[in-house]
């Protein structure tokens, strides 16, 4: 079973940091280890740097993006998405998408597929892996002064 934690970076922090996502990763899994004050000092940092959901947007987009070609259904708090080989499980929460994916990679790529088209700074990370990454790279627009 793979476990994503897909947070809304602010495009600036985005920018800012396009080819340094370790350093955010780092911050956001010492979020996740961390207890007491320093845990609520990582915290107030993640919450300068990320985006609220809007749960009820992000569940109407992903309902009109998934529910008439694939088998996309509410189960209580949590939406899964079922192909022949793999399922997810999506949570939305405020701060962040929870998403748990099991079998083969389609049900994930379909889910960070209609993530994208929804907003381009969504950053995945999986802490057990430690792997992390955009679900849709940007490009910067590099100008230069004279």
């Amino acid at each position: 079973m793979r476990e994503f934690y897909i947070y809304l970076i602010t495009k600036e922090v985005a920018h800012s940091y396009y080819g340094k996502e370790n350093k955010l990763f780092q911050l956001f899994f010492e979020e996740q280890r961390s207890t007491g004050i320093f845990k609520t000092i990582l915290q107030k940092q993640v919450c300068y740097i990320t985006k609220l959901l809007s749960a009820s947007q992000l569940e109407k987009h992903l309902w009109e993006s998934l529910s008439g070609t694939y088998n996309w259904r509410l189960e209580g708090e949590t939406y899964s998405l079922s192909c022949k080989e793999s399922t997810i499980r999506l949570e939305i929460c405020d701060q962040y998408i929870h998403l748990y994916s099991i079998g083969n990679f389609e049900a994930e790529t379909i889910i960070f597929e209609a993530l994208r088209h929804y907003n381009s700074y969504f950053l995945a990370m999986d802490y057990g892996e430690r792997k992390y990454g955009w679900l849709s790279p940007f490009k910067l627009n590099m100008v230069y002064g004279t």
